[in-house]
């Protein structure tokens, strides 16, 4: 068996590169600052988004069925009482969680169908007049996710994170 030597090898044992590398490793233990900043920037996001009642791609949420929207209340989709809107973050370990605490988020993030339990139609008040409804579709209206301009600040956090904690930025070869 023979040894494979590499034609050139340079080692690097520069003061500079050394404690700029130790900086990094230190700078990377604790993220609690910068997640805080990305749950700060995503909840924003979020809440934006459901004033114009896009999801994070940005394509606008099913419309309203017209007899229910005729009824309603409050300024528009998934915005009755604002509950659903009243979106949170918070940190746990190096990570951070944005979202919503209501029971019924994940059904507008996801969408469902709802059939009866006990009964053999669904009973409910739609427009003033009673339906009997065997299912009702509820379409999905995602709010939670990353936006495309969700990632760019993200990135720019982190990036002033790292530089901050390296103690500058470093010029680029």
């Amino acid at each position: 068996m023979t040894e494979k030597t590499p034609g050139a090898l340079l080692t690097i044992d520069d003061d500079a590169v050394v404690s700029g590398l130790a900086r990094l490793v230190a700078a990377s233990v604790d993220l609690r600052a910068p997640l805080a900043n990305i749950g700060q920037v995503v909840r924003q996001s979020t809440i934006d988004r459901f004033a114009r009642e896009v999801s994070p791609a940005g394509v606008p949420w099913a419309p309203l069925n017209p007899e229910y929207r005729a009824g309603k209340k409050g300024p528009g989709i998934l915005r009755e009482n604002r509950r659903l809107s009243d979106i949170v973050w918070q940190l746990g370990g190096n990570a951070v969680q944005v979202g919503s605490s209501v029971v019924y988020a994940r059904v507008h993030q996801f969408g469902a169908v709802i059939l009866p339990k006990t009964a053999a139609a669904l009973v409910f008040s739609l427009g003033g007049r009673i339906v009997h409804a065997m299912r009702v579709i509820i379409p999905a209206r995602p709010f939670l996710g990353l936006s495309a301009e969700d990632l760019i600040e993200i990135t720019a956090i982190l990036d002033d994170h790292f530089i901050a904690g390296t103690g500058g930025a470093a010029e680029r070869v």
